[in-house]
Parts: C-alpha cells; structure tokens; sequence
C-alpha cells in the first residue's frame, strides 16, 4: 500500500521515520497502517491508481501484487508464477499494433501482464484477440485480464484498460482483506 501510495517517494526520511517509529510500537501493524491511511484517507486501492505509464513503479509492483493474489499464471505455459529471476513485463494490446502518434499510450501498468522472458520474446506482437481467445479462463482471470472478448483490440484499448483497472483494484483490495483480516479496507 505504501508503494502504491508512492509514500516514500515525497518527504520519505520523514515518511521512514514515522514508519520506523510505529514497528517499535506495541502495535506495530496498526501504527503502520495508521500511517498510511493518514498519507490515503483510505485504505485500498482504486482503479485510478492502476491508471499510470511503466515508470510508476508502484502501481506495477501493487498490480504484480493484485495478480498474484489472483494465483498468476504465465499466459501461454499456464504455470504459476511465483519469484522467478526472469519474469517480464508483457504488453497485452502489443504496442506495434497501435499507431506510431499512440504507441506511448500501450505503455500503461493496465496493459501489462506478466509472463516467463522466453515466452515474451516468442509472442511479440500477436494480435490479442488471437492469443487471449486460447487462454483458459483461470489464466485469464489470474492475470486480472476482462474475460470480455469485444475488448481485446486496440480499437478499444481505453475500454480494456478500464475494465482491467478494476480488476487490478478489486484483487489488490482482496489481497489486502486477506493479509489484513479484521481491517477496514475499501470495497
């Protein structure tokens, strides 16, 4: 969450101060997310936090998070994925298929899956409605891809990364009422 929140990129000898304070508390976990909630006002993610390019770094660490909670699997292996040195960054609407002046917009955390580094390189830029229509549903779900069909074209790559930040927003939030249990957590 504090990732997410990009907590420790503003002000951060002041936001690593506090956090070293609250594990030194009696409640640690409490004082932590007490933080927290003070930097968000709530405490969950929204869709809107999914909604950057690849250089945030927190909203990709938090949406690995989300489709690891999912049970993430490689996309075309089907195997789960766990902490593996070569995992990569996939894009599932492939940026060669939009046009040169929206090339930059494929660059989005909602259009990135993730995959083995070989399987990345043997795919490049299928079209999705191909290679998504194969996939089961598990997979598709552990990746926190819309299981909506008319949505994997670059003609609707808006509507796509829409849906698919929902997604990545209702199994963060998941994630976080399970590790969390007890805690208020946006729904």
């Amino acid at each position: 969450m504090a990732a997410l929140l990009h907590r420790y990129s503003k002000s951060a000898e002041t936001a690593l101060d506090q956090d070293l304070r609250a594990c030194r508390s009696d409640d640690p976990i409490g004082k932590l997310l007490t933080n927290v909630r003070r930097d968000a006002g709530a405490f969950g993610a929204v869709a809107n936090d999914f909604k950057g390019a690849l250089n945030d770094k927190g909203a990709l660490f938090a949406a690995y998070i989300a489709c690891r909670h999912q049970g993430l699997s490689d996309l075309f292996s089907n195997s789960q994925i766990l902490l593996q040195a070569n995992v990569d960054r996939h894009h599932i609407l492939p940026r060669a298929q939009f046009e040169e002046s929206k090339r930059a917009k494929a660059d989005a955390v909602a259009n990135i899956a993730f995959i083995t580094g070989e399987v990345n390189r043997s795919i490049g830029a299928a079209s999705p409605d191909v290679y998504l229509g194969k996939l089961k549903r598990e997979t598709l779900e552990s990746q926190c891809i819309p299981l909506d069909r008319s949505l994997w074209g670059v003609d609707r790559a808006e509507d796509f990364w829409a849906a698919r930040r929902d997604l990545l927003a209702e199994a963060f939030n998941g994630f976080l009422r399970k590790m969390l249990p007890g805690r208020r957590i946006l729904q």
